[in-house]
């Protein structure tokens, strides 16, 4: 490639990149994920260093690589930072690290270093006077910020008073937990509105709500990490700012530790890996800092980042490939699935040949079209999914919407402006095997080996159309046993499990049944209640709107489902062919009984691991706190619940007090 073409690439990454950061930073409406834009920036990072000489000082300076960013384009008030507001440079591997180390070296060997892990939320700056809360500043471009003191003051996490008389400058990172986060959407959801497409967007969104009413509504939550001109608070080390931070009631991570080695440090990543899929908040990485502060000005700056700190991330696991086709897949309740094939590419040591583009929207936002170069991940490290482009198309080049269902040609029908769509024809065959493929599975009735193969041989031989004919497949075991490749003894534990399902719990049931916005959790209150099949088609689903875990969604689902004839009949069948299946509790014992619990922080052990404890032991789970609240369990960082708890006087127990309530009431 001759250097008018490298040229021109590195231009208009640096112009895509732009776009993304004002995206990312003005809008807060990011356009890329953060694997995408973080291949890219090293990708630019790399082009920029090899050809330097292209470019003169003007345009390399300009480029997003050398700035912090966010230009402050808001409707709030700018105000001018005292100290910039600086980003941190970005290490991918142990060798950067080490590079980062060294440079500590040069200028002392008397160091050590602190590690915390990286909030992913939006910085902000707080200013105190005589102990009270009197500025809040974003980033902003990191010499000018926006005023939003007046939402600060609805975050639970920022005091809004210290026991602290001199003039304090404070730093951290406002959030929205996962739990919240979830809340949120779900509520969203339910009322018929778009989903925050993640955590750090809804927290940019809700910090600059003109009405702070919405802010103190959405529970936003804030880690505070450092302070400026440490000297006049007589702070030393990174230690000390987080003993002074906690001493002022400020909020903390508390999964941070002083370590003085790469060999410790490597341990942290790998180990922090596995524990931040157990946080209620994302993390994009760790930060490592020099602890001691008084090598901090010696360290000095660039223009964008400081040279005592670094951001570890962990490697985007993501791939380049092509897309060669777009189709459409129907679910077991009709609804549409936008999927492509791909070149064949390697992720996570498997080949990827399939990816999921979720529905027609997500391909619109996306711009994408048969042979595309896009990059792929694994959502989750399960399905694959595509999650942007890999070279930006300056003009509208999407794929056609799929009118037509591909299996029964039915028109879909296009719900909330394609975010979801559905064929609602009642006899598309598609549907219908979804329906008996799930009705089959191991979460539902758990038929031995009844997989999509067997089930569509049996559909294609007229012996399965409904759930109910799994019943009577006992009247073709003759002919079954003849079936090439079908052995008498599989055939006969097949029979053989779908006997034994006559013994199953309600809540497998009604999961089976396929009835739209109904899942396995879902589907499980709603057994508790009903308590058996016959009481299905009369149950008075609105009593169910009360409870936390049911919406006016899932209760008109419901209400729908009931009313149709043909539902009517597979639940009268199924109870002729002695289906009235029964609610069994898993209930071991009732020793939490009319006990109501939230649980909010960080603990020894994944969130549903209590949660199976307090069901299994009769008691009930809330998800927000609330006058019926009997106890808040309470584990680290832990946020709003916690301010909410005490502001009700509900009664706070730490895991040691769960577990001896617990051994408590099993006496009595």
């Amino acid at each position: 490639m001759d250097n008018t073409k490298i040229k021109k690439e590195i231009l208009d990454l640096q112009k895509k990149i732009n776009e993304w950061d004002n995206a990312y930073y003005n809008l807060d409406s990011p356009i890329v994920s953060d694997e995408i834009y973080d291949t890219e920036i090293n990708k630019l990072i790399k082009l920029e260093k090899q050809y330097a000489s292209l470019f003169t000082y003007e345009e390399l300076k300009n480029s997003p690589t050398q700035k912090i960013n966010a230009s402050s384009l808001t409707i709030f008030k700018k105000v001018n930072h005292d100290y910039p507001m600086l980003s941190l440079n970005k290490a991918y591997s142990l060798e950067e690290i080490q590079k980062f180390i060294d440079n500590i070296k040069k200028n002392t060997l008397d160091y050590s270093l602190f590690i915390e892990p990286k909030i992913d939320g939006l910085s902000i700056s707080l200013k105190y006077h005589n102990g009270k809360l009197i500025q809040a500043l974003t980033r902003g471009d990191g010499l000018v910020g926006e005023d939003v003191t007046q939402n600060a003051l609805q975050i639970s996490d920022i005091p809004k008073e210290i026991d602290y008389k001199k003039d304090l400058e404070v730093r951290g990172e406002v959030y929205l937990s996962l739990s919240i986060f979830n809340e949120l959407n779900n509520n969203l959801k339910l009322k018929g509105n778009i989903p925050f497409s993640n955590p750090r967007n809804a927290a940019a969104g809700t910090l600059r709500q003109l009405d702070p009413k919405i802010v103190a509504k959405r529970n936003l939550s804030a880690f505070l990490y450092y302070i400026i001109n440490h000297q006049e608070h007589n702070i030393k080390t990174m230690n000390e700012t987080f003993m002074f931070l906690q001493k002022y009631n400020f909020k903390t991570t508390n999964i941070y530790k002083v370590l003085t080695s790469l060999d410790e440090i490597e341990k942290y990543i790998n180990d922090f890996k596995n524990q931040k899929l157990l946080l209620d908040y994302e993390t994009d990485g760790i930060v490592i800092k020099l602890n001691e502060l008084k090598y901090y000005d010696m360290l000095g700056q660039t223009q964008k980042f400081p040279h005592w700190a670094i951001a570890f991330k962990y490697e985007p696991n993501i791939a380049e490939t092509k897309i060669k086709s777009i189709f459409v897949t129907i679910g077991r309740t009709g609804l549409v699935t936008y999927n492509c094939s791909l070149d064949p590419t390697q992720i996570s040591g498997s080949i990827v040949e399939y990816a999921t583009l979720n529905n027609y929207n997500y391909v619109k936002e996306l711009n994408l079209n048969v042979n595309d170069k896009v990059y792929v991940k694994k959502a989750g490290e399960i399905i694959p999914c595509i999650i942007g482009l890999v070279s930006y198309k300056n003009k509208i080049d999407v794929y056609p919407h799929i009118d037509k269902c591909p299996y029964c040609n039915s028109l879909l029908y296009n719900a909330n402006n394609y975010l979801e769509e559905y064929c609602l024809n009642r006899n598309c065959p598609e549907i219908n095997k979804r329906k008996l493929i799930h009705f089959a599975s191991k979460d539902c009735m758990n038929f031995f080996s009844m997989g999509e193969k067997i089930i569509n041989k049996f559909i294609q031989l007229g012996y399965l159309n409904s759930v109910t004919d799994f019943y009577t497949l006992k009247e073709y075991i003759a002919s079954l046993t003849k079936l090439d490749n079908f052995g008498p003894k599989s055939i006969l534990k097949i029979l053989d499990s779908i006997e034994k399902s006559r013994e199953n719990s309600l809540e497998s049931l009604l999961f089976g049944l396929s009835i739209k916005h109904i899942g396995q959790k879902v589907a499980t209150f709603i057994a508790s209640k009903v308590l058996k099949l016959s009481n299905f088609l009369t149950y008075n689903f609105d009593l169910l709107i009360s409870y936390n875990e049911i919406g006016e969604k899932i209760i008109g689902s419901l209400k729908q489902w009931v009313s149709e004839q043909e539902n009517i009949n597979i639940v009268n069948k199924l109870i002729d062919l002695g289906l009235d299946l029964k609610y069994k509790s898993n209930i071991k014992s009732k020793t939490f009984e009319n006990i109501s619990f939230v649980i909010t922080g960080t603990l020894s052990k994944p969130r549903n691991y209590f949660e199976q404890i307090i069901k299994t032991n009769n008691g009930n789970i809330m998800n927000a706190i609330s006058k019926k609240t009997t106890y808040l369990l309470c584990g680290d960082d832990a946020g709003s619940k916690l301010k909410k708890a005490k502001e009700l006087n509900i009664k706070i127990i730490s895991e040691d007090e769960f577990y001896n309530l617990l051994k408590t009431n099993e006496s009595k």
